[in-house]
């Protein structure tokens, strides 16, 4: 009996000899109820994506219905799931707990790019609030330029009436021209497009040491898959490495996980704040 005791014991204490927890993903229901596995009758692009989680994971994953966005927040906090969809309401009651990690990319839609503005060094302009009633820059008129900028700047309390006006340059490198003319007092642009033409030839060179960046960030995430704060990096990786494949590797089973928003191409791996209500502009 001492030597089952101490075999046991020793069990306990070595980690690939433990049982792993099972995943517990939520789902929307019209109620909130205790995580289960699926049953056989369930539809089957849930059983396909349970299936490929479970293999992915070394684990069994468990259904766990919640009564909306809230609810998958609510359960969040209190450890009842470990993950499931958030949107920025949501989100807002649950912020110092959660993250987000997956986003969703529309079909022939706009990844959530990162977004700067910037101004004349030489001006007296700090942030985005300064430059309200001023004149606003894009670079082009394509939705990469033009459109996703507009969203990232109005959900930091900045919309199209917050500027004097708006003016569309043929180029990035236009606009910047524009800026230093004065014909503009503010410019928007995606990052790569201010890196490409912020990059001198050499490392000490700075074409764009004349301006300043105000503001850069993203546009705010309609929804997204969210874990809590502590669940550790090596599992949340684990995750968002199935999540980003799965609509090549395992279609079915991207169709159920991506059905809260059904035209959708692919998930994206997002920063912990995407769902972040807060604005910097009162």
């Amino acid at each position: 009996m001492r030597r089952l005791l101490a075999l046991i014991g020793l069990m306990v204490f070595v980690p690939g000899l433990v049982a792993a927890a099972p995943f517990r993903l939520a789902s929307q229901a019209n109620v909130t109820s205790p995580c289960r596995p699926l049953t056989p009758d369930a539809p089957a692009g849930q059983r396909v994506l349970h299936k490929l989680l479970a293999q992915r994971l070394g684990v069994d994953v468990l259904d766990c219905p919640v009564a909306g966005a809230r609810g998958a927040a609510d359960a969040l906090v209190a450890g009842q799931v470990d993950m499931g969809v958030l949107d920025p309401a949501s989100y807002g009651f649950v912020s110092d707990k959660v993250r987000a990690i997956l986003t969703l990319r529309p079909k022939n839609g706009l990844i959530r790019s990162q977004i700067v503005t910037a101004v004349r060094a030489s001006g007296s302009f700090k942030s985005l609030g300064d430059v309200r009633g001023h004149r606003l820059l894009f670079v082009s008129a394509a939705p990469y330029d033009r459109d996703q900028p507009r969203k990232a700047l109005a959900d930091q309390g900045a919309g199209p009436s917050f500027f004097s006006s708006e003016t569309v340059a043929s180029s990035a490198d236009d606009a910047l021209a524009r800026l230093r003319k004065q014909d503009g007092d503010v410019v928007v642009m995606n990052a790569d497009a201010w890196q490409r033409s912020c990059r001198g030839a050499k490392p000490q060179d700075q074409p764009c040491g004349d301006l300043r960046i105000i503001w850069n960030g993203r546009p705010r995430a309609e929804r997204a898959f969210a874990v809590r704060q502590d669940m550790p990096a090596q599992l949340r990786y684990r995750i968002i490495g199935i999540f980003v494949a799965m609509h090549l590797e395992a279609p079915d089973a991207f169709k159920a996980a991506s059905a809260f928003a059904p035209a959708s191409e692919n998930f994206d791996a997002s920063e912990a704040g995407a769902l972040s209500p807060s604005r910097t502009i009162p």
